[in-house]
């Protein structure tokens, strides 16, 4: 049993990445969904357009902080993708400041440059 062939080198390396792969070790993409990511980001920022300047616009406390609730889950999709201190951030300052939020649906949905924390893309 000396002697190795090429041809069992291959197949030893070929089943080891194999196995790497079924554990989730040698992967390429993101198992996050880029639509999920998309909702999380254009749900609430509607909600927060629409209560809070209607709440502002009436002088209605209670409208305008209910939008200021939908702001706060603006961080909501960094949290799902695994940027917990990004999430942080968004959630504190509602979506850094709506920009910050806007920029990612750009890179989410145009450019497709959006990475989760892991730094693989979001491809579904």
């Amino acid at each position: 049993m000396g002697k190795r062939t090429e041809g069992e080198k291959y197949g030893r390396e070929i089943g080891r990445g194999i196995r790497e792969g079924m554990r989730g070790l040698n992967t390429t993409a993101s198992p996050k969904k880029r639509k999920t990511c998309a909702l999380m980001i254009v749900i609430p920022f509607i909600l927060f357009v629409a209560f809070f300047s209607v709440g502002i616009a009436s002088s209605n406390d209670k409208i305008a902080s209910v939008g200021i609730v939908c702001g706060l889950c603006m961080g909501m999709y960094q949290f799902c993708v695994g940027k917990f201190k990004k999430g942080l951030i968004y959630t504190i300052t509602i979506g850094f400041f709506c920009i910050g939020a806007l920029a990612d649906l750009f890179k989410l949905m145009v450019t497709h440059t959006f990475k989760d924390s892991n730094g693989f893309p979001l491809i579904y």
